[in-house]
């Protein structure tokens, strides 16, 4: 096989390699989908609240990233009010529905 040849099919195999690594679901909104984990609050009751008590020690990215269910997220309450989080006692439950509602477990895709 002479080198030219030789050149050619290197060229072709990293060119296929290279189209293989970034290739793409076909799915064009990709690129319009939020970041995994978000640097803020999503929109909706609750947001303030968890803004206010939430983000005084942690960032939004670390608590939109934990997709816990109804207990983890009431575990995860109840230490932070153990740990003197200035959450009051009455809004207690409207907190623990919106994390539950915007990060609560996440289904398979």
């Amino acid at each position: 096989m002479s080198g030219a040849r030789l050149a050619a099919i290197m060229l072709m195999l990293a060119v296929l390699a290279l189209v293989l690594m970034t290739r793409t679901s076909g799915d064009r909104s990709a690129s319009l989908r939020q970041p995994a984990y978000p640097a803020q609050f999503a929109a909706g009751p609750g947001q303030e609240l968890a803004a206010q008590h939430c983000l005084m020690c942690h960032s939004a990215m670390l608590i939109t990233q934990q997709a816990k269910d109804s207990t983890g997220w009431e575990k995860t309450l109840s230490l932070m009010e153990k740990w003197s989080a200035p959450l009051p006692a009455t809004e207690h439950q409207n907190l623990h529905t919106y994390l539950l509602r915007h990060y609560g477990p996440q289904t398979p895709r």
